[in-house]
């Protein structure tokens, strides 16, 4: 008698097989996402703790830079280059107005003083028909002394007839209230010319 006998094989070692490589799979993919969420995690934390962007808009809408500030001798020199432009360029329509605007940078105690040197300059320019243009090559700050040397060229036209000549002028300064005229804060006290 020949009988088939059928083995049948055992579940349990077979559910176990498929357990332990289940569980394989799962310390893989946890291993995977813990790896992942430390470094998501070291990422955001390094991203956090940076300084943030900011972004400076002109009225325009362009980008405005970062600058440094700018140094006392730099302010100087632009307050200087001002004064200049007020008092020492103009023609006979500008002179009482230019000479005028550049009041802003005398302190109101030397103002007559100012006024009165002013106004023999106005009033030769106005006759004569004189006008005059500066150009500073070299304006060099001391500020233990407050003293601007500023030396250039100076153009002067009397009545057509141009003159260029040596600018070396010599300005004593003081600091004082800053204005809408003169933002600086700087205050001529005494000029000299050579």
């Amino acid at each position: 008698m020949n009988q088939n006998v059928k083995l049948k094989m055992a579940k349990f070692p077979k559910l176990l097989g498929e357990l332990a490589h289940s569980n394989q799979f799962l310390k893989v993919f946890s291993f995977a996402s813990l790896t992942l969420t430390l470094m998501a995690l070291i990422i955001l934390c390094v991203w956090a703790s940076k300084a943030p962007q900011v972004l400076t808009l002109a009225p325009t809408g362009e980008a405005l830079g970062q600058v440094e500030l700018p140094t006392a001798e730099n302010q100087i020199r632009s307050a200087v280059r001002s004064y200049l432009e007020k008092r020492y360029k103009w023609d006979p329509a500008t002179v009482k107005k230019k000479l005028n605007e550049a009041q802003a940078f005398v302190l109101p105690a030397s103002l007559r003083a100012y006024q009165g040197a002013v106004a023999n300059v106005a009033k030769f320019s106005i006759e004569k028909l004189v006008s005059q243009r500066v150009y500073p090559e070299k304006i060099e700050v001391n500020l233990e002394k407050k003293t601007v040397v500023i030396s250039g060229d100076r153009v002067t036209s009397i009545q057509g007839f141009k003159a260029a000549g040596n600018l070396q002028l010599e300005l004593t300064f003081d600091s004082g209230p800053r204005t809408k005229e003169n933002p600086w804060g700087l205050y001529i006290t005494k000029e000299r010319e050579e």
